[in-house]
């Protein structure tokens, strides 16, 4: 049997205090940059907001082919063309490795783009207390690792935790991943709300350790059509110790609102927020209403029609392409995030979900394994301990029925067997043994038990046949994983 592992493991306690030491450095380092870096934010936010046209703005690429002082003029962009042109001429694109020998703007450039903002949040999430649930999330991982492009599963967080503070979004964007709804509610800040709201993270606390820190504050909602966000996001740092990342297509709704919340989010350690851009239009009245250091670490996500990114096939925009087919390789099939547990405040109700290219069954691009309502801390206790237990064995139960993951096509070799999707493969081979039990299971009508039973008839040992399926368990090979 061959196949790559990678390790899942929990930290020990010597990895722990490393880790820790590790982000108090990134403490200490980004408070060095907040304090002798002014040049470098100055001079990175302004080639970011030359890169942010760049890439929406096919127009802008042309006036730049044209004339590039002209260009960087009209739309107000504060940088010398020729100490970035690695970043727009086209003869020199193929050597943006080499950038740092260009220009100190070139190196700088560089230097920011080896700068991670989510370190402290990735790092919670390595640290998880239920194992049960640990176990779970790498299981997802695994099986996305074999159903997405490497470009996308290395973007997907897998975040153990969201919260929906409202009920739909007033942005109404036609591709939505998620097919958001219109608003119809919002949870606000009422004396009744700040107390279940705290509790909430406090359950998650409890159940999840450091890593429910890595969660955030929306999904199939807007921030922003939440008057007081801000004062949940408190709560969480509060509670959680990390101040949630901000994605909101409503940043012109209320610029000072917008800044004010970029400046509570920088105060309280939180170095990334994204904007939605939905038009060129809304991009030049981003630029207009914000600095460029404002914008600093503020991700503009290009959604605009005339950006080159493209739009996951999910949700409104599947539903709009339908009669397309289905996902191809150059497609993305999901926006989802999320490993875990997604609540919405407004109904009370929780979901555990996990990502998957959007189809038929999951058109919305993520699986939901189960879902629940709770009214208070004890409520949702129960509930989420029932969904652990029902969802995030640490092995394969005797009385699971066995069967390949739907997604992966089976051949049956001379000396084994073969599962592979058009992204990864995985090989079971040398020995006829598997190629027996890759029949058994391709068939799809046995359990665990009857599995182990019938090999032991044939001489193999209950030890080695519930090991190579727990290891194909472990590997997300298995349906309901």
């Amino acid at each position: 049997m061959t196949f790559k592992e990678h390790d899942y493991v929990q930290r020990s306690a010597a990895e722990e205090k490393q880790a820790h030491n590790s982000e108090a450095f990134q403490v200490e380092s980004n408070k060095h940059l907040n304090a002798t870096g002014e040049e470098l934010v100055r001079d990175t936010s302004h080639i970011k907001r030359f890169v942010e046209q760049w890439q929406a703005n096919p127009r802008f690429q042309e006036q730049m082919a044209l004339n590039p002082n002209k260009a960087v003029s009209d739309y107000n962009l504060n940088i010398y063309p020729e100490e970035i042109k690695p970043l727009w001429d086209q003869g020199n694109v193929e050597k943006l490795d080499e950038a740092a020998s260009f220009s100190e703007s070139m190196k700088r450039w560089e230097e920011a783009l080896k700068f991670d903002p989510l370190q402290s949040t990735k790092a919670a999430m390595t640290v998880v207390k239920d194992p049960r649930y640990h176990a779970w999330r790498g299981r997802q991982i695994a099986r996305t690792a074999s159903q997405f492009l490497p470009s996308l599963q290395g973007q997907i967080a897998h975040a153990p935790v969201c919260f929906e503070l409202s009920k739909g979004c007033s942005g109404g964007c036609w591709f939505c991943g998620i097919s958001a709804p219109r608003l119809d509610d919002i949870f606000y800040y009422t004396p009744e709300n700040a107390k279940l709201w705290r509790d909430v993270l406090g359950v998650m606390k409890e159940m999840l350790g450091p890593a429910a820190g890595a969660g955030f504050c929306y999904w199939g909602t807007d921030p922003m059509d939440n008057p007081d966000y801000e004062k949940f996001c408190s709560d969480f740092h509060d509670i959680l110790d990390i101040f949630p990342q901000t994605t909101t297509a409503l940043p012109l709704r209320d610029v000072e609102r917008t800044r004010s919340l970029l400046k509570l989010s920088q105060e309280k350690g939180c170095l990334i927020n994204r904007f939605s851009i939905t038009s060129l239009e809304m991009l030049d009245q981003v630029h207009e209403a914000f600095t460029a250091e404002e914008l600093a670490f503020v991700k503009l996500v290009l959604q605009n029609e005339e950006s080159k990114f493209t739009k996951a096939n999910a949700g409104r925009a599947r539903k709009r392409q339908h009669g397309q087919g289905e996902n191809g390789l150059s497609e993305q099939g999901t926006i989802a995030c999320v490993t875990g547990f997604l609540f919405n405040m407004v109904d009370r109700s929780v979901k555990l979900i996990s990502p998957c290219n959007a189809d038929d069954r999951w058109p919305l691009g993520y699986i939901v394994y189960d879902e629940g309502t709770f009214s208070n801390a004890d409520d949702l206790k129960v509930l989420l301990e029932r969904m652990i237990a029902d969802h995030m064995p640490l092995s394969i139960e005797p009385s699971d029925t066995v069967q390949f993951r739907r997604d992966l096509e089976y051949e049956s070799l001379p000396d084994g067997f073969r599962l592979s999707t058009p992204i990864k493969t995985f090989n079971f081979r040398k020995d006829l043994y598997f190629r027996e039990l890759g029949e058994v299971i391709h068939r799809g009508d046995k359990t665990t038990k009857a599995i182990i039973s019938l090999f032991e008839s044939y001489g193999v040992s209950s030890a080695r046949t519930f090991d190579t399926l727990n290891h194909m368990f472990k590997w997300g090979l298995l349906e309901g994983v």
